[in-house]
């Protein structure tokens, strides 16, 4: 997790991640409570003093001195930023969003929490999933290439699988069977990490998005996840569990599942005839030191390696934060280093502009691109060399 450098003096991302932060732990305790109401005696979390004391000088700055309470500012934080009664500097991208909708933090939100360095909701959940994923993945898997073959299975299997039932779990725990001192396999570990587990007493039909994968509660209803509409058609899966069926908790959900989807996709497209025997494709190398990596080979098309390329996909609301978090693993050679986006993200006006500003003079070399166009120089390049 990285967190925020120092921001510059002509814009606010700082003030509005120290909110998000503090948010976060405000809704984590109210859930550890019980409670409906939001803790306003002065032991909020420091985050939030902080964020509204930085969000006040802002104010005193333009010379309006505010009297919100923290309680006004709650609720401003379930409106878009232009809307707030002080001109933030922001992208006008971002100032569309809020931090609240409903009562939850936004996608835009989690990404502040994410760059502050939060230990709350997204910290706690990625780490006790990650944590899982690697143990199951070290624990079955004799060598580094072992182990590197089951996280990847184990990652995508996160990714393909937003509901499953006990059935296919138990058929996943066969191919990786190593369990602990308990006698428990530390792939079901992971899946009861992940997953939230309900009984079940026969088979059960659930209504998925066709394009995410997600569960959707009927048709013609959102299914919430970034890049898929209101309107997304939707199938039935029928589920034969034994006697339990895992549907993904919300927080997996949100950081494992929906951001790994353009990573699928392009693993996906990158598995197609055209390439085969012109490259190899190794998922999320040195257990996600980067989401891919291609390597192009000779033109025997299988032992040499003449030129080398890592991607990293991200998909994510803010390109303004995401440019200033991003960081490239060093422990990987890459000819070529290629920041992807999803489409719905390349295609939404300004994002990429946004994107390379925030990149600019980081040092990392990186190319920003969308999935599609990097697809077409995967295989322009792999004609290339393979002539």
């Amino acid at each position: 997790m990285q967190v925020l450098e120092p921001a510059p003096l002509d814009d606010d991302y700082l003030i509005v991640t120290l909110l998000s932060a503090g948010l976060a732990e405000i809704l984590d305790r109210r859930a550890r409570s019980g409670s409906d109401e939001a803790n306003t005696d002065g032991l909020l979390p420091v985050a939030w003093r902080a964020g509204f004391g930085r969000l006040w000088m802002r104010c005193a700055q333009l010379g309006q001195l505010p009297d919100w309470s923290d309680l006004d500012l709650l609720a401003l934080c379930g409106r878009p930023m232009t809307t707030w009664p002080v001109a933030l500097r922001l992208s006008s991208a971002d100032l569309d969003q809020s931090l609240l909708d409903g009562g939850r933090l936004t996608d835009f939100a989690v990404q502040g929490v994410r760059i502050a360095g939060s230990d709350v909701e997204a910290g706690w959940t990625q780490r006790r999933v990650f944590d899982a994923l690697v143990q199951a993945a070290s624990q079955n898997g004799n060598s580094p290439s072992e182990t590197q073959e089951a996280y990847a299975r184990l990652r995508r299997f996160l990714i393909d699988y937003a509901v499953v039932d006990d059935t296919r779990v138990m058929e996943l725990e066969r191919h990786l069977p190593k369990r602990d001192n308990s006698g428990q396999t530390y792939v079901l570990n992971l899946i009861q990490t992940a997953y939230d587990q309900k009984r079940a007493t026969g088979d059960e039909r659930y209504r998925l998005c066709r394009r995410c994968g997600n569960v959707v509660a009927r048709r013609g209803v959102s299914c919430g996840t970034a890049g898929c509409g209101a309107d997304e058609p939707t199938r039935f899966v029928d589920l034969k569990p034994l006697a339990v069926t895992y549907e993904q908790n919300r927080a997996t959900r949100r950081y494992i599942h929906d951001p790994g989807l353009v990573e699928a996709r392009i693993l996906d497209d990158l598995h197609d005839d055209e390439l085969a025997g012109t490259i190899r494709v190794t998922p999320y190398p040195k257990l996600d030191q980067l989401d891919i990596l291609i390597e192009f080979l000779d033109r025997s098309g299988r032992t040499q390696v003449v030129e080398t390329w890592g991607v990293d996909a991200k998909d994510q609301v803010s390109a303004t934060l995401l440019g200033r978090s991003f960081t490239w693993s060093t422990d990987i050679r890459c000819d070529r280093r290629y920041l992807a986006l999803p489409m719905h993200r390349w295609r939404r006006a300004g994002y990429g502009k946004d994107l390379r500003a925030a990149l600019a003079g980081r040092g990392h070399d990186v190319r920003v691109i969308d999935e599609k166009s990097l697809l077409r120089k995967v295989r322009a390049r792999a004609r290339e060399l393979s002539r």
